[in-house]
């Protein structure tokens, strides 16, 4: 067990906050994002060689902002979320995923 400013850590929270993380990196993350303005489109390369491109989102922030602000975008280091820090705007890359995977089992 370990202490620090009053509050305690054990091996089994340890243990299960590593599951968790090791958990939410088999998810799937994305390695590199772009954005294309001409079509409003994410085009989104997953650490597994998939490409998804998708129309991009349209939060209510993304219907306000300008192309340059859609185009200013940063992916977290994990790969798991994209970031707009322009317009204030997060998607997760999992969520995305899931959802491209529905739509292509609906159209089917």
């Amino acid at each position: 067990m370990v202490e620090q400013n009053g509050f305690e850590v054990t091996e089994e929270m340890l243990r299960k906050a590593s599951a968790a993380g090791d958990k939410e990196l088999d998810r799937p993350r994305a390695k590199a994002v772009r954005y294309d303005a001409e079509r409003v489109h994410l085009v989104i390369e997953l650490v597994s060689g998939v490409t998804l491109d998708i129309p991009l989102p349209m939060t209510e922030r993304h219907l306000n902002a300008s192309e340059r602000e859609r185009s200013t975008m940063v992916l977290n280091p994990f790969g798991l979320g994209i970031h707009w820090p322009l317009v204030d705007e997060d998607l997760y890359v999992p969520r995305l995923v899931e959802q491209c995977t529905a739509s292509l089992q609906q159209a089917a």
